[in-house]
């Protein structure tokens, strides 16, 4: 594990973006696991400003999405809609290059399965980013329900209140690649920028690996950066 710590948001997410642009001049035919979420926008923005000045060359990578909220194709709170706002095209991706599960599939479990063996078939990731929740979850490998393959699970309340989702579309459910993808990538970048992500940067550092704090399972990855802020890293031990 390399722990890589930076003062401020922008300097942390622009320390991220150069080692995405180091990783795609090595490979160009990147393999590439995208998340979403705050930090993600922070990080898509700093890949941007390395696009736009012709300093990352993403356009033979492919992109493939960590997760996606189970709700209907139109609905702006899909995370393919998130990811048109914020990344794709934004960050030099072509996006007939990029995956992402089917939010309306009618059978969530069989899309899950059908994602994962076409990620498999690609080869896997040679670099999955990763943000990280402040209970540690990974993706949406939560406390208590994270599992090695791709699977479906309920949102907590909190969740579904933070997307303004609709009773309609309660209890909000979503498909995530297990941990399993997440630990055959190549190299995996996780990146954490505010302090309420310290707990969880602090059980991911000083271990051991706890089922409280699912990003402790990649914990051992033999390529595995941290990119933080001193916020993120929290108060020395």
């Amino acid at each position: 594990m390399r722990v890589l710590t930076f003062e401020t948001e922008r300097e942390a997410a622009r320390a991220a973006a150069l080692l995405v642009a180091a990783a795609a001049s090595t490979r160009p035919e990147l393999e590439l696991g995208l998340p979403t979420g705050r930090t993600a926008i922070a990080l898509y923005d700093a890949l941007a400003e390395l696009h736009r000045h012709g300093d990352i060359d993403l356009a033979r990578a492919r992109g493939w999405n960590l997760d996606e909220l189970l709700l209907p194709a139109s609905d702006p709170r899909t995370f393919r809609a998130f990811m048109e706002r914020h990344s794709w095209r934004r960050i030099g991706l072509d996006p007939s290059r990029c995956a992402i599960p089917d939010s309306a599939a009618a059978d969530p479990e069989r899309e899950c399965a059908r994602y994962e063996a076409a990620l498999d078939a690609a080869g896997g990731f040679d670099l999955a980013l990763l943000g990280v929740g402040a209970d540690g979850h990974v993706a949406y490998n939560l406390p208590g329900t994270a599992r090695t393959g791709a699977h479906v699970v309920e949102l907590p309340d909190a969740v579904a209140d933070s997307f303004a989702v609709p009773a309609l579309n309660r209890p909000l459910r979503a498909m995530t690649l297990g941990l399993g993808a997440l630990a055959r990538s190549r190299r995996l970048m996780l990146v954490a920028l505010t302090a309420d992500k310290a707990g969880a940067i602090r059980a991911l550092i000083d271990g051991p690996e706890d089922p409280r704090w699912p990003c402790t399972a990649l914990r051992e990855h033999p390529q595995l950066d941290v990119v933080l802020t001193a916020q993120a890293a929290g108060p020395a031990p």
